[in-house]
């Protein structure tokens, strides 16, 4: 039997202005709105607030990048978007699970989270947006490399990858998580 190999794969993709600074207010804009009601999908998950993505032409734009990079990198066996949510790190929380857990937050994957969460064994593909980057640092962390936030740069990388939030100072910290779903690998 021959083993098929994956040549082109990659720990991560980056591309920057992949969501205009409109865009980005928009849905700034849109958690705002949802945190001023308390309207939240996770509630503080991870000291942060999170409200599910509404807007039909981001999250289009988003699938199509999803699909094009899985095609030329990943070839997972992927369907759909599983799951949309603007996250708010707001900087006091976050200072305070750096003072109970020490610089940044753990690593952790997206995948096989287990019954009753938002990702299992069909999350694929994690892409996150940066909505503002106002805050120092805050960046995204995948195994060793550090990827610095840029507002509307979006990274899409394999779910079971090792990943953790930088720690980030000054001002707040916006972002959009997109998980990508597909049938659990063989």
């Amino acid at each position: 039997m021959s083993l098929i190999h994956n040549h082109d794969f990659k720990w991560y993709l980056v591309r920057d202005n992949f969501l205009t600074p409109e865009e980005c207010e928009s849905q700034i804009q849109h958690i705002n709105d949802k945190v001023d009601k308390d309207e939240f999908v996770w509630g503080s998950l991870h000291n942060c607030k999170n409200v599910e993505t509404e807007d039909k032409n981001v999250l289009n734009k988003i699938w199509k990048i999803a699909k094009l990079s899985n095609q030329l990198v990943f070839k997972f066996d992927i369907d759909s978007i599983q799951h949309s949510c603007i996250k708010l790190y707001p900087i006091e929380n976050f200072k305070d699970i750096n003072s109970r857990l020490g610089a940044g937050t753990l690593f952790h994957s997206d995948y096989a989270a287990g019954d009753g969460k938002v990702v299992n064994t069909t999350t694929k593909m994690s892409c996150v947006i940066f909505l503002n980057d106002e805050f120092e640092g805050g960046g995204l962390q995948i195994w060793n490399d550090k990827i610095d936030a840029k507002k509307g740069r979006i990274i899409i990388f394999p779910s079971f990858a090792a990943h953790r939030v930088l720690e980030f100072d000054k001002k707040d910290r916006y972002t959009m998580i997109t998980f990508i779903k597909g049938n659990t690998f063989k």
